[in-house]
């Protein structure tokens, strides 16, 4: 079953003036963000529509709960993300340069919208997963910094002197 169909949305039968639709991401989606290290996640996006004679305005709004290994003890966390996102479609042959600009055929009917509900997830993600210090696993802290202590180079130790 190709569950990105789910992402189409269809304009071509809507009357000028704002629409709007929501969708549950599924669990396959949050497969896909496997390369960012997400483990599993349940969320929704909103998206509102505005047509115009000649072009579509689109608002993207998403929610989700996340799990992630935490980036300093490894241990499971579970996190937030929010984001939202504003495109404009037009009709025409030009490619557009402008990343919330989309230049659609003249034939276009439907939006596919995995594309856009994916890259909102994506600048959603902080840029570590971290627990809050006290949270982390404290074995695992104690095991790093013991660690830490153990592995010096002896040339730092001499620079860290002179300093």
């Amino acid at each position: 079953m190709n569950w990105k169909k789910d992402f189409l949305w269809p304009f071509s039968g809507l009357k000028i003036g704002f629409h709007e639709t929501q969708w549950l991401l599924p669990p396959a989606f949050f497969k896909e963000l496997e390369q960012f290290e997400i483990s599993s996640g349940e969320g929704k996006v909103l998206a509102k529509l505005e047509k115009k004679e000649t072009m579509l305005l689109l608002s993207l709004s998403l929610e989700a709960q996340l799990m992630a290994a935490c980036d300093r003890c490894s241990e499971p966390l579970a996190f937030s993300a929010t984001g939202t996102m504003d495109l404009v479609y037009k009709f025409g042959e030009e490619p557009s340069m402008d990343e919330s600009l989309v230049v659609l055929p003249k034939d276009a009917f439907q939006l596919d919208l995995f594309q856009p509900c994916f890259e909102l997830m994506v600048i959603s993600l902080p840029t570590r997963y971290l627990h809050r210090e006290e949270d982390c696993n404290q074995d695992i802290i104690r095991l790093l910094q013991r660690t830490e202590n153990e592995n010096t180079d002896p040339r730092w130790d001499i620079l860290k002197k002179n300093s």
